[in-house]
């Protein structure tokens, strides 16, 4: 059984976001903010920088790094409830008997999730996790690829990945990313995965591409792609009114997932 993870609260989030997007934010500044007290902002952030989710210094707090992504128990914490409803939306788009790529990522494991109700699927994953998520269905037939498994968080990833993806052609690649610049560029940290990234986007159909909010302020280093290359983004807030033209020029559709959380 899966250990319980913590859970942040809606504070903390924002505490994340406040950081993301300034570069650096006073422990003051943060408590100003929010109209709370200095030290709640500090057991704010000693909590989160435990997590992984932001680097703590004195007198305040800066975001993690840019070559390197959050630790996946990090990963499945932030957003979890706007995952969950990306997910429920982006399974909403599958019909039954669809073949469809899924890769690396918590969002599209909350996609996996949601695909209880689905009938007789065709998927090909280089994702433990979402292997593990369909494995109990008798009407599914899932292959998962070969390659090197990276253990910290169910990534199939190396070159036996990327030529077992390639073996494939299928209706539907669903995928996750960890940035959106601006302009429409879609971002990663770990080479390989940007490899496997690429190949699951030659070989669909039509790809749709999973991301909440946060990504917009993450900024790796690693180039997937642009708009060009998706035909639906699901995310769980309105874009700015730029990037729905960069969405319009690219022809891409977007689609928000009411989150009630």
């Amino acid at each position: 059984m899966r250990h319980e993870l913590p859970l942040i609260s809606p504070r903390q989030d924002q505490i994340v976001r406040l950081v993301r997007s300034n570069g650096y934010m006073a422990n003051e500044e943060m408590a100003q903010h929010f109209g709370v007290a200095v030290q709640t902002i500090r057991r704010d952030v000693t909590s989160l920088a435990g997590l992984g989710l932001l680097c703590r210094h004195h007198g305040g707090a800066t975001p993690v790094s840019t070559v390197e992504n959050l630790d996946y128990d990090a990963r499945q914490i932030l957003n979890a409830s706007a995952k969950d409803a990306i997910g429920r939306y982006a399974a909403s788009l599958i019909p039954d008997r669809s073949s469809l790529f899924i890769n690396i990522g918590t969002t599209t494991e909350a996609f996996a999730r949601s695909l209880t109700k689905h009938r007789d699927l065709r998927i090909v994953t280089n994702n433990l996790h979402v292997a593990s998520l369909v494995s109990g269905r008798m009407d599914f037939h899932t292959v998962i690829t070969g390659g090197q498994l990276r253990p910290q968080d169910g990534a199939i990833l190396g070159s036996s990945a990327i030529e077992s993806l390639s073996s494939f052609r299928t209706e539907f690649g669903v995928i996750g990313i960890s940035g959106i610049e601006d302009d429409g560029t879609l971002l990663d940290f770990d080479l390989s995965e940007i490899q496997c990234a690429r190949t699951i986007i030659r070989n669909s159909r039509r790809v749709l591409l999973l991301a909440d909010h946060t990504k917009f302020s993450r900024h790796p280093m690693g180039r997937v792609g642009d708009l060009r290359d998706i035909d639906d983004l699901i995310t769980d807030q309105p874009v700015s009114e730029a990037f729905q033209r960069h969405l319009d020029a690219a022809g891409v559709t977007l689609h928000v997932a009411e989150n009630h959380v």
